[in-house]
């Protein structure tokens, strides 16, 4: 279903998948590397309850690392296990960049994102490569991190401060992700919604 912009007021963006390239199988990979474990046991190891707390600003990177290390049995230093998390996070593509310029003369434009301190310190690297002029941030009215909010989709209260902070309601907002199941909860809210299931896929949507 095709969002009807003519009701909205604000645009939310999820950034892994929307914004920036995310292959999360690379961080798997880079994993699996430097511990010598099969990808399949990696596989299941990123499922466990620390990942989450992460993002939720519950531990701060100093323990996540501890963690990683207990379960990839990685002695090395702290410089390739921060790698081989970022490995995920690919390229921001410049024209999503110019789409979000053209975006802001009509609406609200807003980020909420599932992510963590180490991530966030990456990828605002990525987006000063591609845009040294214009801070990253400065491209919406006000950025979320799950880690700073201290909730992560598709709980409610991830989206909440957004409403709180900035006047608005579910219902004059469109929100964008990659992910169905946060794409339902939005919905859920009163939101409008559009699943992004390959990268681009928003530029050709929201003309």
């Amino acid at each position: 279903m095709q969002p009807d912009l003519l009701k909205i007021q604000a645009i939310i963006f999820d950034l892994g998948g929307v914004i920036i390239d995310l292959d999360e199988s690379a961080t798997h990979r880079a994993f699996s590397e430097i511990s010598k474990l099969p990808l399949a046991d990696i596989q299941q190891m990123v499922s466990r309850p620390y990942f989450k707390k992460y993002e939720v600003g519950a531990i701060d990177d100093p323990t996540f690392r501890a963690h990683l290390r207990e379960d990839l049995q990685f002695e090395g230093p702290d410089a390739l296990i921060d790698e081989a998390w970022n490995a995920m996070l690919g390229p921001i593509a410049k024209e999503r960049l110019e789409k979000l310029e053209a975006l802001a003369k009509s609406f609200r434009l807003f980020v909420m994102s599932n992510t963590n301190s180490m991530h966030v310190r990456r990828f605002l690297k990525i987006a000063a490569h591609v845009s040294p002029e214009k801070p990253f941030d400065a491209y919406f009215e006000e950025v979320y991190f799950s880690h700073e909010v201290e909730a992560r989709k598709p709980n409610p209260e991830a989206w909440q401060p957004i409403f709180n902070d900035n006047g608005l309601s579910p219902h004059q907002a469109l929100f964008i992700d990659d992910k169905l199941e946060n794409v339902e909860a939005a919905s859920a809210m009163g939101m409008q919604v559009l699943h992004n299931p390959e990268i681009n896929y928003w530029l050709s949507v929201l003309n």
